[in-house]
């Protein structure tokens, strides 16, 4: 008698605000994913408060995925979470999905047979405009530095296949259901930026591996660093994303971050400023954002 073998659903969560070529794009790729046949791939677009027609028309386009509506933006830990509730009951795992990322065909696939239920598992994330050049890879949290250090970071892209790692973006992550119902959901209070960094954490305190898959691949659609990071929203969760972490993971050597905010972050933000054309006085966002997160009983 031949054994039935259980379909495994996978759910593609994308967060939109006011976006939509890059969603359809990222859609596309999500479509022309190569999956086995006992793997079945659903994709839910959240719209967060963009308050346009781009989601709608999106809607109209792939009428076939799902849809939440919110009226405000909830940030992305938040959107998130009501994601993963949302599809919950049915879904073996989730893919986190940023609404201008590409995904190459197999990458879903390797992903899946990396993390075998059990482990986070990220791609290598290209530049768009440089396909070849790796925007993110597996990261490692430096103490010293307090903060992440990616080895591939501007590299041209090979395939050095699977290895252990601290970090792993949100841009492209994979969270089988098993984990969410050991670890729970993301902290929401991180709103933009740091949620995916507190999650790897979490996990490996946890003893659950984060698992950079190097011949999986994917493409983000992100500037260049200076210009794309130094507005007064980016500046402000930034610091507010740097300062939570600090807090809730390295209790014993805050004094010795927040050294490291004023004295080393705040110049280089400053510099990032400069160079990305924007006014000086968004500096004072990202003082904001430190010292909002402080304010925080963890």
């Amino acid at each position: 008698m031949n054994e039935i073998k259980k379909t495994e659903k996978i759910t593609a969560i994308i967060l939109n605000y006011k976006n939509y070529q890059d969603v359809f794009n990222c859609i596309l790729s999500l479509k022309k994913q190569i999956l086995n046949q006992e793997q079945k791939l659903d994709i839910l677009i959240i719209d967060n408060g963009s308050q346009d027609d781009n989601t709608h028309k999106l809607k109209k386009k792939f009428p076939q995925y799902s849809y939440i509506f919110n009226p405000t933006n909830l940030g992305f830990a938040r959107g998130v979470n009501q994601g993963i509730e949302f599809t919950r009951a049915d879904s073996d795992y989730f893919l986190l999905v940023n609404n201008d990322a590409e995904l190459a065909p197999n990458c879903l696939a390797k992903l899946i047979k990396e993390s075998r239920g059990e482990a986070l598992a990220g791609p290598a994330i290209c530049y768009k405009n440089k396909p070849d050049v790796i925007w993110q890879a597996g990261g490692f949290f430096s103490q010293l530095r307090m903060n992440i250090i990616n080895p591939f970071k501007n590299k041209h892209y090979s395939s050095q296949g699977t290895q252990t790692a601290d970090f792993l973006s949100g841009c492209v992550l994979l969270i089988p259901k098993k984990i969410i119902q050991r670890l729970g959901l993301f902290d929401e209070k991180f709103f933009f930026y740091g949620e995916d960094l507190d999650y790897c954490l979490r996990s490996k305190q946890a003893g659950i591996n984060c698992l950079y898959c190097a011949e999986a691949r994917a493409w983000h659609n992100i500037d260049d660093i200076a210009t794309s990071r130094s507005s007064a929203f980016v500046l402000e969760n930034l610091a507010f994303a740097y300062t939570l972490i600090l807090k809730k993971h390295f209790p014993k050597l805050k004094i010795y971050g927040y050294i490291l905010f004023y004295l080393l972050y705040s110049p280089f933000r400053l510099y990032q400023i400069i160079k990305g054309g924007h006014r000086l006085i968004n500096i004072f966002s990202w003082f904001k954002g430190g010292n909002r997160a402080r304010k925080i009983k963890i």
